[in-house]
């Protein structure tokens, strides 16, 4: 049937060239539905706004919304959700698990059932369904790293590691905190004491950045931006050459020059899509978000317009340095955290989290080595801190209003496969 040579085998190449593209994106998809928002949240705290907001479990696309088991093959468990969601929701079972895609799936074979953990992770999948629904009223409470903590087989008894030996516990008195747990946002650095009319404003903050770039002047005069270098996740095993390419106001084109060859995304403002050989694809839902969102030349300098709510917190310690932290809230109740250098006014770090069906994964994004590209500052390193690990994005040259041809980001002719030949 022709719907079923549409759908995708999923391939290593295909979910390495995801995270990657992924890392780099400068605001949350989630921001998107929430960007018409500019009125303040004043209805109860933020504490109570995110309870009554609570992530349920995974919802099944809406009418005409291609679901994943048309887009993708041998779905089971989670074929009613929408397809751009499938691959991050098989991101965060790698993370809760601490395994690769290779543990459950047959390399370059995805679809395949011959591994039995595969049809394990199916089955448990339907139980952590089964108990938020029947314990929970539906919302997602129960994850994978619930038991799993970044173990692929869930330890059912503590260890000695685990347990505080008695003259300690008599020593100190008081009972040792829980480990953290990875699928809530991670502690902000400890924070300095300061008072509230010691911290400056938002705004304050935000003019200060945009001076410390190098004006605002000198960032509207950058028309391109060409960014070439290296990036490497050693936890996958990823070591690749990678090129942006951005247009003002809304292009972007990002290739990533991998072992099995190169893959691409691109938008030119209205289509975004992704090409890896000789497969082109459109864009939608979530990945088109994220495309839109590549677009930024610099992090950080739309959060008056793209948050409901902003509140300056306190300062804290990021690598040794003082940092103002802003927390920015949207309308659903849920917030990322901005943290900008007290002293030079540059942005240091942005912690967030990556939502999926299955969980949140946080992420925390460093910029680090800023530099000056023609007039304007720029982090020529980029950490992507996750539960696994580092994504390392190392830029050797940026390179700013070089000539760049619109024709560059335009959805690529996809080439007609050929029919099979005649059986004899």
């Amino acid at each position: 049937m022709k719907t079923e040579r549409q759908r995708r085998k999923v391939s290593g190449n295909i979910i390495s060239f995801a995270l990657a593209v992924a890392t780099l994106v400068w605001v949350p998809l989630s921001l998107v539905a929430d960007a018409g928002s500019t009125q303040p949240n004043t209805t109860g705290s933020q504490e109570t706004s995110a309870k009554q907001q609570a992530p349920s479990l995974p919802q099944a696309a809406a009418p005409g919304v291609k679901t994943a088991d048309q887009g993708f093959m041998n779905v089971e468990v989670l074929s009613e959700i929408p397809a751009d969601q499938l691959l991050p929701a098989m991101r965060y079972m790698t993370f809760a698990l601490g395994v690769r895609c290779d543990y459950c799936h047959v390399q370059d074979n995805f679809e395949s059932d011959e591994r039995a953990v595969k049809k394990r992770a199916r089955e448990m999948m339907k139980m952590m369904f089964a108990i938020d629904n029947g314990s929970f009223g539906g919302h997602r409470e129960v994850t994978c790293y619930t038991c799993h903590r970044g173990a692929a087989k869930a330890a059912n008894m503590p260890t000695l590691s685990d347990v505080t030996p008695i003259t300690t516990a008599l020593a100190g008195g008081v009972a040792t905190a829980p480990a953290a747990d990875a699928s809530k946002p991670a502690s902000p650095p400890p924070a300095t004491s300061a008072t509230a009319n010691l911290l400056p404003s938002t705004q304050g903050i935000i003019e200060k950045y945009v001076q410390a770039l190098g004006g605002e002047a000198a960032i509207q005069k950058i028309e391109t931006r060409v960014d070439t270098g290296s990036l490497e996740t050693a936890s996958h095993n990823m070591h690749s050459k990678i090129e942006i390419y951005r247009k003002a106001p809304d292009k972007v084109l990002t290739i990533l020059h991998g072992a099995r060859g190169d893959s691409s995304q691109g938008y030119n403002g209205t289509v975004a899509w992704q090409q890896r050989g000789e497969e082109v694809k459109e864009l939608s839902g979530d990945d088109l978000a994220r495309a839109k969102d590549s677009t930024a030349f610099n992090p950080g300098l739309s959060l008056m317009k793209n948050y409901a709510r902003l509140e300056v917190k306190d300062i804290a310690k990021i690598d040794g340095h003082d940092a103002y932290r802003i927390i920015a809230s949207r309308s659903s109740g849920t917030s990322d955290q901005y943290y900008f250098d007290a002293q030079s006014g540059l942005l240091l770090r942005i912690s967030t989290e990556i939502d999926s069906p299955l969980g949140a994964i946080p992420q925390d994004v460093y910029y680090e080595d800023y530099r000056d590209v023609s007039g304007v500052k720029v982090p020529f390193l980029i950490r992507v801190v996750r539960s696994d690990g580092a994504t390392i994005y190392k830029w050797e040259q940026i390179q700013a209003n070089v000539p760049v041809e619109d024709n560059r980001f335009e959805k690529p002719t996809e080439k007609p496969k050929e029919a099979p030949a005649p059986k004899h």
